[in-house]
């Protein structure tokens, strides 16, 4: 149970958090104690809500559900972090080592089990805007760049040499988790992970999406080598020129 607001407490007010949580409860209860403790608050109830949610509110911390539907709090993390290093700070209901580490690999700065004080749950929230680097809106990347590929993060959109590329979302997934390491191999097992899920196993499946992928990026050229295949190691995405357009969403 979330324990009254001490109302003597300083805050800092004004800060902008995005709470995310699939229970409507838990959601109301954390945007309603938060706004009482002077922080602008904006609630979202699933991943995809949120990231819509991260592009228009611009939040300064983001306090996220780990366990949630169609897409975990792990993935929405990822996104978070492939464009901003606003602090994210995890709550679970189940206080477990192993997603603790899932959580911190992720990207996330701190990670709380639900059921404690609302005082600690303050404190917390107050120190990671501590360590922030400025209180002031995190410039966002919202798009990539590089002189044959873009990418539009805020609507999906892709375009290779020019030319719209229709993909799909398991698609356009690997290709923004390419993105996020261009040059160093990302493993089929981490994309495994990363798109489809802890659940699947099977390697194969990241291979027919990827040659689907490649085929739409007209890289299906012998002398085109714009993902590559290393044995042993994973995949690459070699761009032409390496450099980001970088615009405040």
């Amino acid at each position: 149970m979330l324990l009254p607001i001490d109302k003597d407490r300083i805050c800092m007010a004004g800060e902008r958090i995005l709470v995310v949580d699939d229970a409507p409860d838990v959601l109301e209860a954390l945007v309603i104690a938060l706004n009482d403790s002077g922080f602008e608050t904006q609630g979202a109830s699933d991943g995809r809500a949120a990231l819509r949610a991260f592009y228009e509110f611009q939040p300064q911390l983001v306090l996220l559900d780990l366990i949630m539907p169609t897409m975990s709090g792990l993935e929405v993390c990822r996104q978070v972090r492939a464009m901003s290093d606003v602090p994210v700070v995890f709550l679970s209901g189940i206080e477990d080592i192993d997603r603790k580490v899932e959580a911190f690999r992720a990207g996330g700065d701190d990670f709380i089990v639900k059921g404690g004080s609302f005082s600690e749950l303050l404190a917390r929230i107050e120190a990671n805007l501590r360590r922030a680097v400025s209180s002031t809106p995190t410039q966002i990347i919202d798009r990539f760049q590089d002189g044959f590929l873009d990418i539009n993060f805020v609507t999906s959109e892709v375009t290779a040499n020019g030319i719209p590329v229709d993909l799909t979302p398991i698609e356009y997934r690997l290709l923004t988790e390419l993105v996020n390491h261009i040059g160093s191999p990302v493993p089929p097992t981490d994309l495994l992970e990363r798109v489809w899920g802890p659940d699947y196993e099977t390697e194969n499946l990241v291979k027919w999406h990827m040659s689907r992928l490649r085929k739409k990026l007209g890289d299906n050229d012998p002398m085109s080598k714009l993902i590559v295949t290393r044995r042993g190691f994973g995949y690459v995405y070699n761009s032409p020129a390496q450099s980001f357009g970088m615009n405040a969403a």
